[in-house]
């Protein structure tokens, strides 16, 4: 396989997929995949294999990118780090319920916990299993689900978002009457979800408390060597040796030519890609809890990665505001003790590329926007990132222009009550001025992130 045209695909592919063609990656990869005649190094064709899978996702073929996840490449063996494995896995569980094959989604996810286990990223272990369990609920298999469901509330210790989303997925399992079995592990949490404020943690301490199946008390006593109550223990997976060539590993980013800056743990980017991918499938609750364990794991390395920081902490309040939480988005935004601070530092201070800087100004401006304090600061925040941003716009992507231009709009119409004077909206009329047509009105505009390499210095 030739080095050069390996190099040209790829980075042909990646930039369909960061347009939304993946239709065209989709067809441009099937094509250099197709066309190959000798046995390519299996590092490089594992490139091919990975993009193959990510464009038949994105393009909606969730048939055929579930078989590569199950089945592996046709004709050659793709050799990609192990660590990124689980991230294929994870997105193939999407791909499973999406045809409506509970089965595979089950395997897919077992898959991906195994090796996310077998390689210590407990975090990862948890959203992988809520993960499952959201994806195998939407389908209406909450006895299938609500195996992922136990093992957040037995190994979420110390993580309560996911503890807590684990007993509501118990609830659901009860509420469907399939989880009948489960009644004693959801009494024997009373105590732990009096304790908690977190969303799920109270959407599942309600439900106990009101259900009338659940009314009549129990004594219950958990037997520690069967923490499920199902009488099934928890296998140990075997752990895949380290060292070990796999194969069918998926990987992130584009290859590079030449060497370039380094880059931040491989298994970090694999998070963010994960994290970014249930955004993109409308999991934007999910996606908020796997930006936070990927922001608690970059920190429990003693040396958090500026690049991981800026952009967990990013998706994280997207996913918050699109998850209908921008309270605790707004929380999270001005926040000067807490982990994100850092994330909020790296986005304010170039240490992520400049699309992601300007995608963080427009949720900025949205949060200024929603500002109850002095509405002249806020007009002048709001001005100073919108016109930033649609600078940004007219020498990068001019489609953008009258998006953002509407956007700014809405935030000093949110700002003001209604249509700010004159004096308010001047910056804004020179821009509608510049632009030189009518800006029709229509929601507000946000942005992808960029992909998670560094290859923007």
């Amino acid at each position: 396989m030739d080095r050069n045209a390996f190099v040209e695909v790829m980075n042909e592919a990646s930039g369909m997929l960061d347009s939304g063609q993946a239709d065209e990656a989709l067809a441009r990869l099937s094509a250099f995949d197709d066309g190959l005649d000798a046995t390519p190094d299996p590092k490089e064709y594992g490139w091919i294999v990975s993009y193959r899978f990510r464009s038949a996702f994105a393009a909606g073929d969730y048939a055929q990118a579930l078989h590569l996840a199950e089945h592996g490449p046709a004709r050659y063996p793709a050799d990609i780090p192990p660590a990124t494995l689980a991230t294929m896995y994870s997105m193939a569980v999407e791909a499973a319920t999406q045809q409506g094959l509970p089965d595979s989604a089950v395997a897919m996810a077992d898959r991906c916990i195994d090796l996310r286990r077998a390689h210590g990223e407990h975090a990862e272990v948890l959203m992988a299993a809520m993960t499952a369990c959201t994806l195998l609920g939407d389908i209406e298999r909450h006895d299938l689900a609500s195996r992922y469901a136990q093992l957040l509330i037995t190994e979420g210790v110390g993580h309560d978002d996911y503890r807590g989303y684990g007993y509501y997925g118990l609830c659901a399992a009860i509420e469907q009457g399939v989880g009948g079995h489960l009644v004693d592990t959801l009494r024997a949490g009373r105590e732990w979800l009096e304790s908690q404020d977190n969303e799920f943690a109270r959407v599942a301490l309600e439900y106990l408390q009101t259900a009338p199946s659940l009314q009549e008390p129990l004594a219950v006593n958990l037997d520690m060597s069967d923490p499920l109550g199902n009488g099934v223990p928890l296998s140990d997976p075997v752990a895949p040796d380290a060292m070990q060539t796999q194969f069918l590993r998926v990987g992130d980013g584009v290859p590079q030519a030449v060497s370039g800056p380094s880059q931040p743990p491989a298994a970090q980017l694999a998070g963010g890609e994960t994290a970014d991918a249930l955004m993109d499938a409308n999991r934007p609750g999910i996606a908020a809890a796997a930006y936070r364990a990927l922001i608690d794991d970059a920190l429990s390395s003693g040396r958090p990665d500026p690049l991981i920081m800026g952009k967990s902490t990013l998706g994280l309040l997207t996913a918050l505001i699109f998850d209908n939480r921008v309270g605790e988005a707004h929380s999270v935004w001005i926040d000067e003790q807490g982990p994100t601070y850092l994330g909020i530092w790296s986005l304010e201070n170039g240490q992520t590329s400049v699309h992601d800087a300007i995608a963080y100004n427009l949720v900025a401006a949205f949060l200024h926007s929603l500002s109850t304090g002095d509405p002249n600061a806020a007009n002048h925040a709001v001005d100073s990132l919108m016109m930033r941003n649609v600078e940004w716009a007219y020498e990068n992507d001019q489609q953008a222009v009258p998006a953002m231009i509407n956007t700014w709009r809405r935030h000093l119409y949110e700002i003001h009550g209604g249509e700010p004077a004159p004096e308010y909206r001047w910056q804004l009329t020179q821009a509608e001025q510049r632009w030189g047509a009518p800006v029709p009105e229509g929601g507000l505009y946000w942005m992808r992130p960029y992909r998670w390499v560094v290859d923007w210095v």
